[in-house]
């Protein structure tokens, strides 16, 4: 590091990269820890048994730790018990960020593109000489599987662990010039805390999680909601297994009793998308019971829930990896994911208490304030928001609707989500 780098104000800088089992629902199980602390070259390479009750290195906000997707360090840190370093510098979403639109080298090895933004992906976007993708597969797959490690398959994960480490210290002065700092230590203070919010996981009630998992109480479950239902519309049809089944036929006969013209595919057969169905239940109101009868029965698949021996639901977060930088954790173990209804498994223990928070128009605000900053002679947007609803505002503003109806009225909610779509575009 030279004296004008921006990192100088740290007294030291480790660049550090954990291998661990992840376990669906438990903490991850740690196997091993390489890291280099950049300016003394200082290495540690060890092992799940070397590995104490205290982290081998400094966690102050006088360090700074740097790696690519931090979910992981940050997990096997709580994990070992260890406190989350105070400062980070995570390179994927700032690697995310710096190429966020643009068109990434392929690897012919990767057939679907999947690795393109991972640190191999990285090394590649900089030019830089990298392991096969084919090789990072293997090594990760032979960790995934668990122990026991043969003496020889101990030094290969831990030759595998340290290339990474020395991959970052390749790639962090390529990367360095294009990176905010204040914004990426922001970010990077996201992601620890994602980890944190992984560690603790979700509390689920598991004497009703149990009877859920029994595929024969969700067969039930799913079928017994079908008879009342259906019938006003003799849609479905039942097999020998007692198990209802949506016929098209049927509903193609109940749409010409009903005289209504249904969309139909290319192909002609009727379109039974959701949307669909979204689209025709405003019009034709007597619709809606089938199409929430199909969408929560669609929805009514096997529980994938990836619960704990603690009855906590823990699932990797992801952090900014959607395009629009969400967080993306893989939807069928994640409570918050799959139907709504679901979340009444959660249930916190004696003497605790949940709550579910969720923030208003999130980023028009942010956008609001942000146009503020930039000193605009108005701030119509920030008055928008701190009406209470920024999109039915914007409709009464322009005249679309009268200034004394509110979203009770029935017509007034149809045409503020047209106007929503407007203002967000504008």
């Amino acid at each position: 590091m030279t004296r004008t780098d921006p990192l100088t104000r740290f007294d030291e800088v480790w660049l550090f990269d954990f291998e661990l089992v992840p376990v669906p629902g438990e903490h991850p199980d740690v196997v091993c820890l390489a890291a280099r602390e950049l300016r003394s070259g200082r290495t540690l390479r060890l092992w799940r048994d070397q590995l104490t009750g205290t982290p081998p290195y400094r966690t102050d906000a006088g360090v700074l730790f740097i790696c690519f997707a931090a979910t992981a360090e940050c997990a096997c840190h709580l994990a070992l018990g260890w406190p989350l370093p105070a400062r980070i510098l995570d390179l994927s979403p700032e690697f995310r960020n710096i190429t966020n639109g643009i068109a990434l080298p392929d690897d012919p090895a990767d057939a679907k593109g999947k690795g393109k933004k991972s640190l191999l992906g990285a090394l590649r976007y900089y030019g830089l000489e990298t392991i096969s993708s084919k090789y990072k597969d293997a090594m990760q797959q032979r960790v995934i599987a668990g122990w026991p490690f043969t003496a020889r398959e101990r030094q290969q994960i831990m030759k595998y662990c340290e290339s990474d480490v020395l991959s970052l210290k390749r790639l962090l002065p390529k990367m360095l010039p294009d990176i905010d700092l204040p914004a990426a230590f922001y970010r990077s203070e996201f992601v620890a805390t994602s980890a944190l919010m992984e560690h603790c996981g979700v509390p689920i009630d598991m004497e009703i999680f149990s009877q859920l998992q029994d595929k024969h109480t969700w067969a039930a479950i799913r079928n017994d909601m079908v008879p009342e239902i259906d019938a006003q519309y003799g849609v479905y049809e039942r097999n020998k297994a007692g198990e209802w089944s949506f016929n098209e036929k049927r509903f193609e006969a109940y749409l010409a009793r009903e005289c209504i013209e249904w969309d139909r595919l290319e192909s002609g057969r009727l379109n039974l998308r959701q949307k669909t169905f979204e689209k025709y239940a405003k019009v034709f109101h007597q619709v809606d019971s089938l199409r929430q009868l199909r969408y929560t029965q669609a929805k009514l698949r096997k529980i994938k829930l990836a619960v704990g021996a603690d009855g906590r639901d823990r699932t990797v977060l992801w952090p900014f990896v959607a395009k629009t930088s969400r967080t993306q954790p893989k939807a069928s173990q994640w409570i918050f994911s799959p139907a709504v209804w679901l979340r009444g498994l959660i249930k916190p223990g004696p003497g605790m208490a949940v709550a579910y928070i969720d923030y208003s128009s999130m980023e028009f605000m942010i956008a609001a304030t942000l146009s503020d900053r930039h000193c605009l002679p108005t701030n119509n947007m920030l008055e928008f928001y701190r009406s209470g609803d920024p999109y039915l505002t914007f409709a009464k503003r322009v005249g679309a609707v009268p200034e004394s109806e509110t979203r009770k009225t029935p017509w007034v909610d149809a045409i503020r989500d047209k106007y929503k779509t407007m203002l967000l575009a504008v």
